[in-house]
C-alpha cells in the first residue's frame, strides 16, 4: 500500500487485495474461465431459452460486458444466440450440450478450489467469516451515494 492508512483502512485494503488474489487464482484453476462467464452458464438450462437482457439482469453485469462474455461463450460452442422471431430487437440465449458439460466441469473445479482455499478453517470459522463479510457488505450498501468533488 503506497499511502499512509489507518488500521481500518488496512483491513479494507486487505479485503480488496484478497479478493483480487482469489479472482486471479480462480481464473487459473478454471483455465481462464471467469466467475462471470460461469455465472452466465449457470443461469441457463438445457432446453430453455431466455433473453439476453434477462440474463444480464440475473448476473448483474453491464450490457457491454454481458455481450462480450456471451460472444466468447458462443464462439466456443457453449451457448447459442438467435434473434427473436416476434421482436428482432430481442436476442435469445440458450445453453448447448457443450455448455452443459462445461458448467458441470467448472462446478467441480470451483468446489475443489474452494476446498483448497478454506483448508484449515473449521465450519464455525467459515460461518463467522461469512457473517463478518456480510456485515461489511451490508454497511457498504447503506452508505450514502456521493459524487467526487
Amino acid at each position: 500500500m503506497s499511502i499512509s492508512c489507518t488500521e481500518k483502512g488496512r483491513l479494507i485494503y486487505a479485503l480488496v487485495s484478497v479478493n483480487k488474489t482469489i479472482a486471479q487464482k480462480f481464473d487459473l484453476c478454471t483455465d481462464g474461465f471467469s466467475q462471470t462467464r460461469m455465472d452466465l452458464l449457470a443461469q441457463l438450462e438445457v432446453g430453455k431459452t431466455i433473453s439476453q437482457k434477462e440474463l444480464q439482469q440475473r448476473v448483474n453485469v453491464d450490457n457491454a460486458a454481458v455481450t462480450r462474455h456471451l460472444k466468447h461463450l458462443e464462439t466456443n460452442g457453449m451457448i447459442q444466440r438467435v434473434r427473436s422471431e416476434s421482436d428482432n430487437r430481442v436476442i435469445l440465449v440458450s445453453l448447448t450440450a457443450e455448455g452443459a458439460t462445461r458448467i458441470t466441469q467448472l462446478r467441480q473445479q470451483k468446489d475443489d478450489f474452494l476446498e483448497s482455499l478454506l483448508t484449515g478453517f473449521t465450519e464455525e470459522e467459515q460461518d463467522q467469516l461469512a457473517q463478518m463479510i456480510q456485515r461489511i457488505e451490508d454497511n457498504a450498501l447503506t452508505l450514502p451515494k456521493t459524487t467526487a468533488p
